[in-house]
């Protein structure tokens, strides 16, 4: 049996009814403690002190990456991206191959407008974990997020001989930025056919004029139904 305490042990050493009786290190329970009264204080709204019992934690196990997390979450609750991401940057240092932990700091780069970041993070979240459909949803995302700007700009061109050239040159730009999506959608498609991705497939072929790739999407996407 587990014995929390020396006067216990010695108690007990001297019944009759236990033998064998010997000193074992286990794995502290402190952590876990901690973490759970810091689940309490965040449901009553008291994330200040939730924070303090976490930092008071792990001055004592620095390397625990759930108190880490526990942290991070917090943070993140409270709005505090900077820090959700230092704290999620030094779980990553504990535990570099897990891919959840890219996949959150590639969430909260691209909230933060650090997109080249982010694009890291997922693309490493995905080489980690090739399953995990919303790291490729997100980075696809990400990615076509600079194709607003570049619409905008070639509806705002007139007609002269400048403009239609400039037109040529951010249609080539926005077809760049569909191109960079087609092989991630695609992996994505191979997992198990996410309709989100067939769907947004579908539509690129449509605007650079792919016709066979666009009628082999919607063959899919009615398989799909």
């Amino acid at each position: 049996i587990e014995i929390n305490s020396e006067t216990e042990f010695n108690l007990l050493q001297k019944s009759k009814e236990y033998d064998n009786a010997r000193e074992e290190d286990t794995d502290s329970k402190f952590p876990e403690i901690v973490k759970n009264i810091a689940l309490i204080y965040k449901e009553l709204g008291q994330k200040d002190k939730a924070l303090a019992a976490i930092e008071a934690a792990r001055l004592s196990n620095p390397d625990d990456v759930g108190l880490i997390m526990t942290a991070a979450n917090i943070y993140f609750e409270l709005g505090n991206k900077e820090a959700f991401k230092v704290a999620m940057s030094e779980a990553i240092e504990k535990e570099p191959n897990n891919p959840i932990l890219y996949y959150n700091l590639g969430v909260v780069s691209s909230d933060l407008g650090e997109k080249d970041d982010a694009i890291s993070y997922y693309e490493k979240s995905i080489d980690l974990d090739p399953t995990n459909e919303n790291s490729y949803l997100n980075l696809v995302a990400l990615i076509l997020e600079g194709e607003q700007d570049i619409v905008s700009q070639m509806n705002s061109l007139g007609t002269s001989r400048s403009d239609n050239l400039k037109y040529d040159q951010l249609k080539e730009s926005r077809e760049n930025l569909y191109k960079q999506c087609i092989p991630i959608l695609k992996d994505l498609i191979a997992i198990n056919n996410n309709i989100e991705a067939i769907r947004t497939l579908m539509n690129i072929y449509g605007t650079i004029g792919d016709n066979a790739g666009y009628m082999e999407m919607k063959n899919l996407l009615e398989q799909q139904d």
